[in-house]
């Protein structure tokens, strides 16, 4: 039997006995956490020329998922007009450019804060599977969402789904389902991701 953890804009989120957390709902897409690497464009840049819009990173001064310079409050920057973007998940010891979950490389699926607090288990880090369309991915909750937004997954899942994968006007209307397991840790890549408690 599923219980109801959350209902975010007449999306109801559930877990069941299992322990897997489910909803179906639209998905936007995601651009935090691209800082270049691979060769990729970052998600944000001073000119707005990145992968996403800088109002998505709380541009002028309400800044959200943008590393903040120390110094006088602006977005940390690599000297190229380059800003650094995080996610929820950060790999310990790596440097800036590397830290965070790639979108444009990694699939990720982007938690609710009220999901994230009331699912059995711990989050971030865990397995996840979305589908659309007949077709699923393997995917990691890397980053949380504001509170009053529901579905959304990184640019490397939209693509490998065949969802318009562009962070300014791709995504999905509806039909989209996403899963996770809290406490069942990821491996995405090759890699085993750490469970990480809020």
């Amino acid at each position: 039997m599923a219980i109801v953890l959350a209902n975010i804009d007449n999306i109801v989120v559930s877990q069941d006995d299992s322990g897997r957390v489910f909803w179906t709902s639209k998905a936007a897409v995601d651009a935090d956490g691209s800082n270049g690497q691979n060769g990729n464009q970052f998600a944000y840049r001073a000119d707005n020329g990145g992968l996403d819009a800088n109002a998505n990173a709380g541009w002028p001064n309400h800044w959200q998922g943008v590393l903040i310079d120390n110094g006088d409050g602006s977005p940390m920057s690599d000297g190229n007009g380059n800003w650094y973007s995080s996610t929820a998940y950060a790999w310990k010891g790596r440097p800036i450019p590397t830290r965070y979950v790639d979108a444009t490389t990694v699939p990720y699926a982007v938690v609710n804060p009220l999901v994230r607090k009331h699912a059995v288990g711990v989050v971030i880090g865990c397995r996840a599977r979305i589908s659309f369309n007949n077709n699923a991915i393997d995917a990691v909750v890397a980053d949380v969402s504001g509170t009053n937004d529901i579905g959304e997954l990184s640019i490397a899942a939209a693509r490998q789904l065949g969802i318009p994968d562009s962070p300014r006007h791709g995504g999905a209307a509806a039909g989209v389902l996403f899963e996770f397991w809290p406490g069942s840790a990821a491996l995405i890549g090759g890699e085993i991701y750490e469970l990480l408690r809020a």
